[in-house]
Parts: structure tokens; sequence; C-alpha cells
């Protein structure tokens, strides 16, 4: 060839059509050639010189095999590089219409609270049935605050990392932890039975972190059968806190974890929006930990939390 070598041709040819398939037939025969091609050209394969023509066509052959499954992989990437690309503008508008939601939530909440603070300052002037209704208002008042507070902390969370970390004595936090719990468990009729593994120190942000665990203990409390006990331990496993926690009752799924999934039946579905454990996980996660819910198979409910 005048001018230039085969590896030079190959050479200028991937920087010209880089999905082309490139083969080099040569008399050359020695190593650095054949190097030479393979770093320069970027060739599928070396034929030398002469060379078997079934050989050729089979090469050939192959190498638009080659071609063929390279652009399915090619065209593949790109479809599911789009389909992430939608996915994502899709959770950060859905984060976003959350977060906008919950803030205009706020303001009619505020004048709701002001106004129930007044009706509740005045409550004994008013009739028994009068009573009842700002009873009953109160509470709705109350859950609304719940909710609007919850759609806020999980969005904020999912959106940007605010976790705070420092060291904490993680026996001392899990015993004011369950004597929190406690009031929650006699309003069911339920015991909690805390065995502690003396843990001791972690890094890690409590306060989110006793979030993330009161919620799940409200969970399993609201699950627990009455009259019957909730066993909770804690241990130092490999570095990782554990939390292990059995009950009777109702099991906890798989999928009460995910966002706007109740993992209760559909006659309870207003008690929960599906945001209360999704944020527990949430935090967990954010703690580099995990929660492994019930399996199946297994006829009594537990669950495992374990957090660094």
């Amino acid at each position: 060839m005048p001018d230039m070598t085969g590896v030079e041709l190959l050479e200028k040819a991937k920087k010209l059509c880089p999905q082309a398939t490139r083969v080099l037939l040569t008399g050359y025969t020695d190593i650095e050639s054949v190097i030479d091609a393979i770093n320069r050209g970027h060739i599928y394969r070396y034929i030398a010189k002469p060379w078997d023509p079934e050989d050729l066509k089979l090469t050939l052959k192959q190498a638009n095999e080659a071609y063929r499954l390279r652009s399915e992989v090619e065209e593949k990437n790109k479809a599911l590089e789009k389909s992430l690309a939608e996915l994502s503008l899709l959770d950060k508008a859905k984060a976003r219409f959350l977060s906008l939601i919950s803030h205009e939530l706020n303001t009619p909440l505020t004048v709701l609270q002001s106004f129930m603070s007044l009706l509740s300052q005045s409550q004994a002037e008013l009739s028994k049935d009068l009573q009842k209704s700002v009873s009953a208002l109160s509470q709705a008042v109350h859950r609304f605050s719940e909710i609007v507070n919850e759609v806020l902390t999980y969005t904020r969370l999912e959106a940007t990392d605010q976790l705070k970390f420092k060291n904490i004595d993680i026996d001392t936090a899990h015993e004011q932890l369950v004597s929190k719990m406690r009031s929650a468990a006699e309003k069911k009729k339920v015991r909690i039975q805390y065995q502690q593994g003396r843990v001791g120190t972690a890094h890690l942000d409590w306060e989110k972190m006793e979030l993330a665990l009161s919620r799940i203990m409200m969970a399993v409390i609201q699950r627990a059968l009455p009259d019957s006990e909730i066993q909770l331990g804690s241990l130092n496993e490999n570095g990782q806190v554990l939390l292990d926690i059995r009950w009777q009752g109702e099991m906890l799924p798989q999928d009460a974890f995910k966002p706007f999934e109740t993992g209760s039946s559909e006659m309870h579905h207003h008690k929960n929006l599906g945001l209360s454990l999704a944020l527990a996980k949430l935090i967990i996660e954010g703690h580099g930990g995990s929660i492994s819910p019930t399996d199946p198979l297994r006829s009594e409910p537990h669950l495992r939390v374990r957090f660094k």
C-alpha cells in the first residue's frame, strides 16, 4: 500500500467509523505488527497471508455476527439509558410534587391548628355533642399534621443526605426507646420484654434512628395480639448493631417497607399513608443497615434490623 500501512489505514478507519468491525490481512507475521494492529486499529481478527478461503469466509461471517450483536447491545444500552433518564426525571418530579403539596398543606394546617387551640380552650362551655365533634376534629387535625410531616421528612431524606452522625451509647438509647414505646404497648395490652446485649457505642444520627425504630416498633405493636409479649433483643454482631424483634400476631410483609404500601388489609388502609415504614427503611439504609422481615415459611413473626 502506498503512503500508509494497513495498521495506519485501520487506525484512521476506526476514527471515521468506530462501530465498524475491522479485519487485518497482512503478509507480516512478526508479533510486533500484530500487537500494533490490535492496539492502534482495534482489529477484530488478524489473518496472515496466504489465507484459506473457507477460513476467511468463516471469519467474515463471525465478524458480521459480532457486529450485529454489538449493535443490538448498543441499541439496548441507549434505550436503557433513556429509560433511566426518564425514571430519574419522574422520581425528581414525584419528590418535588410531594414536597410542594406538603408545603402548601402547611398553610391551611396552621390555620386549623390555631382554631382548634381556641376551640379546645372553650370546649367545657360547649354541649356534649359539640364536645364530641371538637374532639373528633382535633384528632383529624392531628392526623393531618402527621401526614404532612411524614411526607416532608421522607422527601427531604430521599432528596438529600441530612443525617448528622455522632457517637451514641446504644444501650442507653435503646432503653430510653423501649420506655417510650411501653405506653403505646400498654394501650394495646401488649408487654415489651427487652434483653440488652451490651452493644456499646455507635456512630449514627440517633434522632433519625430513633424515629425509624419507633415507627417499626409501632407497626409491631399494632400487629401484636392483645395480652401477648414482644421480645426485643440487641447485640453487637461483627461491628454491627443487631436489633431482633419477635412477637405473636400479624406478620409484617416485605412490601410494607415500600413507599405508599400500607402493609395492612384494605379495611385499614385509611390509618396508614404507607410512608411510615418506608421512612424507617430509608433512615436505616442511610446508616449502611438493612431490615429483614419475617420469612413467610416461619410461623412466628420475626424482624431483624441491622445498622453500623
